[in-house]
């Protein structure tokens, strides 16, 4: 019989909750098919579950409850809260932005989520309209949630290149601005986390915010595309190909990572 495959609940959520799942199974004393004849499923089905290959259902969680008590539940809500704060069009890009092997993108304006300080995302999210306050602290931390993506056991690689007018753009004020770009300087130190920042002038990225998610098997990349409007989420061929050119174009115009931490660095004295 192979050995049951070690987990890292780090690794996504739905590893994290499936690590629970094969705890509280074990601790049961019951094998994968014990388990799934009591809940109605196959073996199949709830070693899926434990690796972190499929998310639990509604109906997955009652009957797995059933057979070896509360607390799952639970912990699917906590480990889904920071989803549940997200528009509807952003959930598929969440799963892509999870699973991916890498992480390329352009951000024009501002600094991506994934690197934002709390400061930073509070105010940009306090820029827009109709956002109370609890609502601006709900999606603050669902933004620094996704960050764990980044500091997980196995992280994705994360390219990102940075206009020169966003180190420079006042977001929050001085001290806002500082810490947020001593974050940058931060990740510049972590192995699998490339900057770089392009200078000023006409570039083929100015339209928008381009992010490009590439699976682990190489076989699927997702772009992500910010618009004046609702983001587009695609895998289309041709789509992908285009954005990938135009991330390369705009790459290759860029300063290379050691320049760039120069640049940032004397960004971050500007704004002392």
């Amino acid at each position: 019989m192979p050995a049951a495959r070690q987990l890292d609940p780090n690794e996504s959520r739905t590893a994290a909750f499936g690590a629970e799942l094969r705890r509280m199974r074990e601790e049961a004393q019951l094998t994968q098919a014990e388990l799934g004849r009591r809940a109605g499923y196959s073996s199949s089905q709830i070693g899926a579950v434990e690796v972190g290959k499929r998310s639990p259902t509604e109906q997955f969680l009652t009957e797995v409850e059933k057979a070896l008590g509360p607390g799952l539940r639970d912990l699917w809500s906590s480990l889904s809260r920071h989803r549940d704060t997200a528009p509807v069009w952003f959930a598929p890009w969440l799963q892509e932005e999870e699973q991916a092997h890498s992480l390329s993108t352009w951000q024009p304006l501002v600094v991506p989520g994934l690197l934002q300080t709390a400061d930073y995302a509070r105010a940009l999210l306090e820029s827009e309209n109709g956002y109370d306050l609890e609502r601006i602290d709900a999606l603050v931390a669902a933004r620094l949630a996704r960050q764990r993506v980044l500091s997980r056991t196995h992280p994705p690689r994360y390219l990102v290149v940075l206009d020169e007018g966003v180190l420079s753009r006042p977001i929050g004020g001085p001290d806002v601005m500082r810490e947020q770009l001593e974050r940058l300087l931060e990740a510049t130190h972590v192995p699998h986390i490339t900057v770089q920042i392009c200078p000023l002038g006409a570039n083929p990225g100015l339209s928008g915010g381009i992010v490009i998610a590439k699976a682990p098997n190489g076989t699927r990349r997702t772009v992500y595309l910010e618009t004046a409007a609702e983001p587009l989420v695609t895998s289309h061929a041709e789509v992908v190909e285009m954005v990938t050119m135009k991330l390369d174009a705009i790459r290759a115009d860029a300063l290379p990572q050691r320049a760039s931490v120069e640049f940032i660095r004397k960004m971050v004295e500007k704004w002392t």
